[in-house]
């Protein structure tokens, strides 16, 4: 059991002020959880702005953006880190992180606001409103109807809190809804999971496919031309995928062949990946521009409450939640 720990808090401008951490949100999430009052001291940086000064004297870091590549010499007292968000792949590979340092993440906090935008985007595929906004544009007044959903099967890819969330909700309309998931075979949420092995098999099911995985050097161009190819004709593809997992070049050919119905495309910020210009005019394409599933009322509440609770762990001598898995890079 640790007595008394000291943390420093890194925010980062450049991400926006729904990430901003004040002692004030800091203050409300201590509110809820007691215990741990007292036993913990924070340091506050802005941008990196005096960060090595902050870190060498800190047992914990909260934040997103840090000098990860020095943090072994620049935290020598370093044995936790808790990341703001849920995807890591901006610092993978994993080759930086020394075995003394556990690295957690806030998989989770996006709940319930990502499973309710994952469930928009399959409802928006079901009654072809990509293809609708695209016809519009295009000044064209074209008829479509759609069948209702229930009964239809919604292929997850990645089972996680994210996909498990969109599942429940899918549930409720009567959807048929099978995974993949490397770390379980079954989930209160869905009818069928598989191992990631069994996706091709899975695909020519689907009238939707989503995708949830996380960027990892396994799951690093596993959507492809071959796996898009297998999909039903006429399906709808929901993707929450960083770039680099799906072929973005295939995805378009697909789409304006109506070899696929429809994608709703979660794009993080396109100056920062590489990213086809041609992309912004695919047909029957909507980009959500990664923003639908943060909740600005409650994200960070739950990324603070999800530290709090490893801070509790951490002062108990207790196993962290949310622990990254070096070997996986989630």
């Amino acid at each position: 059991m640790t007595e008394h720990l000291r943390i420093h808090i890194e925010n980062d401008s450049t991400i926006g002020p729904l990430f901003e951490i004040t002692p004030e949100m800091i203050a409300r999430a201590e509110a809820r959880r007691p215990e741990v009052k007292g036993r913990w001291t924070a340091s506050y940086g802005r941008d990196l702005v005096e960060f090595e000064r902050n870190v060498a004297a800190a047992d914990g870091l909260l934040g997103w953006q840090f000098r990860h590549a020095e943090i072994d010499r620049l935290g020598p007292r370093l044995h936790w880190i808790q990341l703001t968000g849920a995807g890591l792949d901006h610092l993978l590979p994993l080759k930086w992180l020394p075995p003394r340092i556990a690295l957690t993440n806030a998989r989770g906090a996006h709940k319930p606001k990502i499973g309710e935008a994952l469930f928009m985007s399959v409802l928006m595929l079901n009654n072809f409103i990509p293809a609708l906004v695209h016809h519009q544009r295009a000044r064209r007044w074209n008829q479509m109807f759609a069948t209702g959903i229930a009964g239809k099967t919604l292929l997850i890819v990645g089972l996680g809190e994210a996909g498990g969330d969109a599942a429940r909700l899918a549930r409720t309309f009567g959807i048929r809804v099978v995974a993949t998931a490397r770390r379980t075979t079954s989930h209160i949420a869905a009818h069928e999971v598989h191992p990631p092995s069994a996706l091709r098999d899975l695909l020519p099911q689907a009238d939707i496919v989503m995708l949830t995985v996380p960027l990892t050097p396994q799951t690093r161009g596993m959507f492809g031309a071959r796996e898009i190819g297998l999909m039903k004709p006429g399906a709808g593809l929901v993707s929450l995928a960083r770039a680099g997992i799906v072929d973005d070049v295939a995805l378009k050919d697909a789409l304006a062949r109506g070899h696929l119905s429809g994608c709703v495309y979660d794009l993080e910020d396109p100056s920062h990946r590489q990213f086809d210009t041609e992309m912004w005019d695919c047909p029957n394409m909507i980009y959500l521009p990664h923003s639908q599933t943060n909740d600005p009322a409650r994200f960070m509440e739950n990324v603070l409450d999800i530290f709090f609770d490893n801070l509790a762990r951490a002062l108990g001598g207790e196993p962290f939640a949310n622990r990254v898995d070096p070997n996986l890079g989630y």
